[in-house]
């Protein structure tokens, strides 16, 4: 892949840090834009970054965007609020931050001349996604789960025809997009947008779909993001890990070593232009074994509690399929999720960091956000 001169919007947070190093090392120019937020990085952020240019300010800053862009080719598009939970009730900033800040960044693009720009998206687009029914055969997109249901303790599901509970089906690029939350919407709307504009212009987009990523480098500090790291800080400090609803929700985590492959191998790729990809492992697992699991790494007694207790917003299943990614770009994520949690629970060892899990709770809770359910 020949030099390139390359724009990461949030560049110095988990993913971007990565990507940013990865890309200096295949001899790129890489221009960092950041506005190290606290909740992510801490009061006193010390970015651990390549030789490379950084701008410090916001991704809705007009100016400071437009000297980022100036002899950019490419830019991954990933600076952006992130959280289900919060995104419920911090409304206004998760829209201006992700919608209009998108629509900021391909503005800028097109008056830069820019060839391509890769948004990092998420699977919280598809919202519930597609189930089929194993009575009926039926295959329907889900709506949003009902909190009357939730309440008494109907975490699946339910067959529209027959009221049998359904099975997921994998989330394909297909699958209907039905966002589940407020962050799911301004996710989408990030695509709709960089569609829209490439059909305007000359730019280029390419839509990533990242599924659950985690691994070394991700926030600690940040009670709304990152599951694992939530059951880290418990488990490590002998506390019981809580699991919401049932325990059975399944998710496909993807390690953050092969999500920054699959953003480098898109960078520069006409294959890649115009597509939508999904980003996961295709296998999914439950969040009560992603918790027995992080005690076995941690080689203490396992001690989980399936509580009952629901959040707005989050949805039941959500495993990829990444038929189409391997078609793309030639790669499937390989890391097992045995591997990455043991990558990601010897760094955290190290980097251990308070986070205000508790007080985020209470803010949820407050507004009716997180809620009891029947067990």
């Amino acid at each position: 892949m020949a030099s390139t001169r390359i724009l990461i919007t949030g560049g110095a947070g988990f993913i971007g840090s990565q990507l940013t190093r990865r890309l200096s090392e295949d001899g790129h120019a890489v221009v960092v834009l950041d506005n190290l937020l606290a909740q992510v990085h801490g009061n006193d952020p010390k970015p651990n970054l390549p030789d490379c240019e950084t701008i410090w300010a916001d991704v809705r800053d007009s100016d400071a965007l437009a000297r980022a862009m100036k002899g950019v080719e490419v830019v991954h598009h990933l600076a952006a609020e992130t959280g289900v939970g919060q995104s419920q009730y911090e409304i206004g900033r998760y829209v201006s931050v992700n919608s209009l800040g998108t629509a900021l960044v391909l503005e800028a693009a097109v008056a830069a001349g820019v060839r391509q720009v890769v948004i990092a998206s998420s699977r919280a687009v598809y919202g519930e996604g597609q189930f089929i029914c194993a009575k009926c055969r039926h295959v329907f997109a889900a709506g949003k789960r009902q909190v009357e249901a939730m309440d008494q303790g109907r975490w699946e599901v339910y067959c529209p025809h027959c009221n049998e509970a359904a099975s997921p089906l994998p989330m394909s690029e297909e699958t209907p997009t039905k966002p589940a939350s407020i962050y799911g919407l301004t996710k989408h709307q990030q695509e709709q947008l960089a569609l829209q504009v490439s059909a305007l212009s000359d730019l280029q987009v390419t839509i990533l779909r990242l599924f659950n990523v985690y691994g070394p480098g991700q926030s600690l500090q940040n009670p709304y993001v990152g599951v694992l790291g939530t059951f880290f800080r418990r488990a490590i400090s002998g506390q019981t890990i809580e699991v919401y609803e049932d325990g059975q929700m399944l998710r496909d985590f993807v390690f953050i070593s092969d999500v920054v492959e699959a953003l480098r191998l898109a960078t520069c790729n006409q294959c890649a232009w115009g597509r939508i990809l999904n980003v996961g492992t295709g296998y999914g697992i439950s969040l009560f074994d992603v918790g027995a699991e992080m005690f076995r790494v941690l080689s203490r007694d396992q001690s989980i509690r399936v509580s009952g207790r629901y959040r707005s917003g989050d949805v039941r299943h959500a495993v990829a399929s990444v038929s189409r990614l391997e078609e793309v770009l030639g790669f499937v994520p390989r890391t097992t999720f045995a591997e990455g949690l043991r990558s990601f629970v010897d760094w955290a060892r190290v980097n251990q960091a308070d986070a205000a899990d508790d007080l985020a709770e209470e803010q949820l809770t407050a507004r009716d956000l997180l809620r009891q359910g029947t067990l």
